[in-house]
């Protein structure tokens, strides 16, 4: 769990330097760091697993590698939360303001379209989608790298 716990460090300093830099990543940009950070903690806690013993069979590196993804899907909510209460708190205000103006644009109410965006664009929803998203992807990723493990890469071990 000491390796989901270095990767969650390593993609908050690299979200806090991009933010430092002026260039902080909007929407969904950042989730192909979060993909690759999750694969990479699957696939070396499974391959760890792997080496302590042959016979761990596939529920268990599926398990093991669930677990370190749900540890950093844990630690990255924490932060996203922090983060947007703390760090940049009007990145929300300004893309609610940027959407209403785009709905007047198209012939919307401002009254209605305002108070349902504010609603929704809060740094706990976005914490929690995020967490969400991560838990999911992290779920698949277990599968899918506990079955290449267990299929394919347990023929490679001495």
């Amino acid at each position: 769990m000491m390796l989901a716990l270095l990767i969650a460090a390593a993609v908050i300093a690299l979200r806090l330097i991009l933010h430092t830099m002026g260039m902080p990543p909007q929407g969904t940009d950042f989730m192909l760091v979060h993909f690759l950070a999750l694969v990479t903690i699957i696939f070396f806690i499974d391959t760890r697993l792997m080496r302590r013993g042959h016979s761990n069979g596939f529920p268990d590196l599926m398990r093991e590698g669930f677990k370190g993804a749900s540890i950093y899907a844990l630690l990255m909510m924490a932060f996203l939360w922090l983060y947007y209460t703390r760090i940049e708190r009007d990145a929300f205000s300004s893309r609610i303001e940027r959407m209403v103006a785009q709905g007047v644009l198209e012939g919307q109410p401002e009254h209605i379209i305002r108070p349902r965006l504010s609603r929704f664009f809060t740094p706990f929803n976005y914490a929690s989608i995020s967490f969400f998203a991560l838990l999911i992807t992290g779920g698949g990723l277990a599968l899918f790298i506990g079955a290449i493990h267990h299929k394919l890469l347990r023929r490679f071990r001495p």
